[in-house]
């Protein structure tokens, strides 16, 4: 058997390898597929919470640039 290189492989490859693992061993570990299910879930989350903070980011450098702006005018008159 060779080594599995996990990088670029879907969640579904791994989780039918899994499944096949489980078929060759005569056993099935529906915890391991719980957890893996949780970490899918929150790695979705975490994923949604950095395009939020990035665009809440981007979206303050825009006001921060914007008030500067003025600022700049205020002074040169």
């Amino acid at each position: 058997m060779g080594v599995l290189k996990i990088v670029n492989t879907t969640a579904e490859q791994i989780r039918a390898l899994l499944e096949k693992l489980f078929k060759d061993a005569g056993y099935t570990v529906p915890e391991l597929l719980k957890y893996i299910e949780k970490l899918e879930k929150d790695q979705d989350l975490m994923a949604e919470t950095i395009k939020k903070m990035k665009l809440e980011s981007i979206r303050k450098a825009s006001a921060t640039a914007g008030m500067n702006s003025r600022l700049k005018d205020a002074l040169r008159e």
